[in-house]
């Protein structure tokens, strides 16, 4: 039995091979001959912004050849990415050039087709019938809108309080406020009275003596969703208004924030009109 083992091992030792990729360090596994595999593994992310790089997938070969060896690029029909709307593509081949381990598959998302929630680009490759062998011959990319920020500016805030020391006096009220850029490209943002108004003219002013910065806030916003963490007044911790709307209206620009402070229960429910 031990002699009937070691006959199968030698006959799978000469049958396969094991080669390393000299660049990459793939260690692939072939029948004497060629394989072409996609580098990149099984799956990646894309994230389409307006000005987005194209997204490059690399193609190896386990052996060089003296010419160039051509492979079908083919769009699997459980894909949910469609050409020329989330995608595009220079060329429905790839080809590892004469003498090379390496060619390159260039996708270039399409901003205006892509969408936040995704979708699915499943890509395999077919050689001819002289050069037929693949592995890790499937390849998914999943194709994201990428969310740009752009909120800096003036706005007209009106604020509408649920609680506060004074009600109903100042209630509500209407006041012209900046949102700063802290990090654009982030959607890092700041605002100073993130109270509108209470606190910088309003009866907190002058009876606890605040102003506009005893309640500056640094918020995020990520594709239409407002949300910050460990921001205060000056009494505590504030934080978005449970169940409230934290949100921006694209189609209006109007930007809408609720919060609350946890100290003494402030809280209001700010609308931000672009001017």
């Amino acid at each position: 039995m031990k002699n009937l083992y070691y006959l199968i091992g030698v006959i799978l030792t000469i049958g396969f091979t094991s080669c390393e990729d000299e660049n990459y360090g793939v260690e692939v596994n072939n029948f004497n001959g060629n394989v072409a595999y996609f580098i990149s593994g099984k799956k990646d992310n894309y994230f389409v912004s307006p000005n987005a790089d194209a997204f490059k997938i690399q193609v190896g070969a386990t052996n060089k050849s003296n010419s160039d060896r051509n492979y079908t690029i083919e769009v699997s029909p459980e894909s949910t990415a469609t050409k020329g709307v989330d995608f595009s593509v220079a060329s429905s081949t790839v080809t590892i050039p004469a003498g090379e381990y390496f060619g390159e598959i260039s996708i270039v998302g399409i901003y205006e087709g892509t969408t936040t929630t995704g979708s699915e680009l499943i890509l395999s490759l077919k050689g001819d019938s002289s050069d037929p062998a693949m592995i890790n011959n499937s390849f998914s990319l999943s194709i994201f809108q990428k969310c740009i920020s752009d909120l800096a500016g003036n706005y007209s805030v009106t604020t509408t309080y649920g609680f506060h020391d004074f009600l109903p006096d100042f209630n509500p009220y209407t006041m012209e406020m900046e949102i700063v850029a802290v990090d654009q490209e982030a959607g890092l943002y700041q605002i100073s009275d993130f109270s509108g108004g209470l606190y910088s003219i309003g009866p907190y002013s002058t009876s606890y003596e605040t102003d506009s910065e005893s309640f500056t806030v640094q918020f995020t916003e990520n594709c239409g969703k407002i949300s910050w963490k460990n921001q205060s007044d000056a009494f505590g911790p504030c934080i978005p208004t449970e169940r409230g709307i934290n949100s921006v209206d694209f189609s209006s620009g109007k930007i809408t924030i609720s919060w609350t402070c946890e100290k003494y229960g402030e809280n209001g429910v700010s609308v931000y009109t672009p001017i």
